[in-house]
């Protein structure tokens, strides 16, 4: 983030690189915005038979992304020291967060159909949900896989900085899910955190 405020302080060598970084940080900025006003909608949808649960889902799915993210970043960074890789942090962050972006665009797309199945159906409804959280972690990862892997650095470092950055996520994303739960009407596996998935 170093470079974000040498940008803003004009300490950058040329204006070019000072454009480039804001432009960045602009970026960083809009993805994750939308990132969580999608995730919002996606989480409104799938409390949409309980209007508490609704209401509750509007602040506590973005919660769980935003965390989730805070929570990884460190490891992530710190993957990228150790690898010596030449991308920024702020680099890795753009990759991220549109990563991010693209993952809450499947939720947003699935919101629609997860909403009516709230409303319809308490069998189905949470199953919908879960595939469509389950597709979203899916897509956000292979979208992070080809961010990343156009980065500037060797192949195997860049995958390497991959599977660290998925891990990580995943890993924080599972347990936040069960301090966050209930987001669903039925209760989950997920609602029990790592304990439950390994447990089943």
């Amino acid at each position: 983030m170093t470079q974000v405020f040498e940008a803003f302080a004009g300490k950058l060598e040329t204006p070019a690189a000072r454009s480039d970084v804001l432009r960045k940080s602009h970026g960083v900025l809009r993805y994750a915005i939308l990132t969580l006003v999608f995730a919002a909608v996606w989480g409104l949808a799938a409390g949409a038979g309980s209007p508490s649960l609704a209401l509750a889902n509007l602040y506590k799915v973005p919660m769980v992304v935003t965390l989730s993210t805070l929570v990884a970043l460190p490891a992530i960074l710190t993957t990228r020291h150790l690898l010596d890789l030449r991308p920024s942090p702020l680099d890795v962050i753009a990759a991220l967060t549109k990563s991010l972006f693209r993952a809450s665009l499947v939720l947003l797309s699935f919101a629609p159909l997860v909403a009516v199945y709230a409303y319809t159906s308490q069998w189905f409804s949470p199953i919908l949900a879960q595939i469509s959280g389950g597709l979203a972690i899916l897509c956000g990862a292979l979208s992070l896989h080809a961010q990343l892997v156009r980065l500037e650095g060797t192949r195997p470092r860049l995958l390497v900085l991959t599977a660290v950055s998925v891990v990580a996520l995943g890993l924080a994303l599972l347990q936040l899910i069960a301090i966050a739960t209930p987001i669903l009407s039925v209760p989950t596996v997920f609602g029990a955190g790592i304990d439950g998935v390994v447990s089943q």
